[in-house]
């Protein structure tokens, strides 16, 4: 009998712990299910015990999501654990996971992470300010941001950087894209004659460069930047004078989590008003040697 009372009080302590962390994931707008310890982790910070909050990130952008010596580094990994903390999870209680392009708003919507915090373009027809973060919404998510503004550009091969001094100069060349990016229809709208391939991934793409199966990669000015300073000298280096999108980076959450998309856009504004943000920043420009 004594075995019993124990189990059940050890269960009551158990019911009490799990009313506790689904209210708090229901007052910061989480989905209960994965902000309750369902998620998976792909490192071992996954805690079995309390509220977790799953962040999709990069995996291979040097300076801004990469994996390294077992764990996650870079500007957006900053970026996440500083607005994960604002909503009142530890850094026990961060659980980071590798997304991509391709999938990371369907590993949003499927609930396999809380929020995406991996170069997602915010809506283009949303109205900005400078250095106010917003929320914004499309079809796939709600958007709190940004938290990074970059052009877009082309990453070439070192023989090939005097050759690409601006867009109309791609043209007949074949470029590699990341499929579920932007840059491959901002780079046609300007320069309608180049050939693109897409693939899943920019070390995918890199790879492409590196074996002459593309001449350019497009993306991110500010992921290109890292990716050349990945690679070996002259492998891969941005072409500095081509320009031909500009990309506001937000936070994604799902479509129904409006109070979440408020509760981030206002930590997004904390960590600019109390200088956070400028020294994420300057950090990321000494990794990559990019500037907003």
């Amino acid at each position: 009998m004594k075995i019993i009372d124990a189990v059940k009080r050890r269960h009551g302590r158990m019911s009490i712990r799990r009313a506790v962390s689904a209210c708090a994931a229901l007052a910061l707008g989480l989905p209960c299910v994965a902000a309750c310890g369902a998620g998976q982790a792909d490192s071992s910070v996954l805690q079995p015990n309390g509220p977790i909050i799953t962040v999709g990130v990069a995996s291979d952008e040097k300076g801004l999501g990469f994996w390294h010596e077992g764990s996650y580094e870079g500007f957006e990994v900053d970026v996440a654990r500083y607005v994960a903390g604002k909503l009142g999870y530890a850094s026990k209680q961060i659980v980071f996971r590798q997304v991509s392009p391709a999938n990371r708003l369907q590993r949003l919507a499927d609930g396999e992470v809380d929020m995406v915090v991996d170069g997602v373009p915010m809506p283009e027809d949303a109205a900005y300010s400078a250095g106010n973060p917003i929320v914004a919404s499309d079809d796939a998510a709600q958007f709190a941001g940004p938290y990074l503004t970059t052009t877009q550009s082309v990453l070439v091969r070192g023989q090939d950087a005097a050759s690409a001094t601006d867009a109309a100069d791609l043209q007949g060349w074949d470029v590699c894209v990341v499929t579920g990016g932007n840059a491959g229809e901002h780079l046609l709208a300007k320069q309608p004659k180049v050939h693109i391939e897409r693939r899943g991934s920019y070390s995918q793409c890199v790879t492409d460069l590196m074996t002459g199966k593309v001449r350019a990669v497009a993306g991110d000015a500010a992921i290109l930047a890292g990716l050349a300073r990945a690679q070996a000298r002259d492998v891969a280096v941005p072409a500095d004078g081509v320009a031909y999108g500009t990309v506001r980076y937000g936070i994604a959450v799902p479509r129904a989590s409006k109070t979440l998309a408020k509760n981030v856009a206002d930590a997004l504004s904390d960590m600019r008003a109390d200088g956070t943000w400028k020294t994420y920043m300057a950090r990321l420009g000494a990794e990559t040697g990019w500037k907003e």
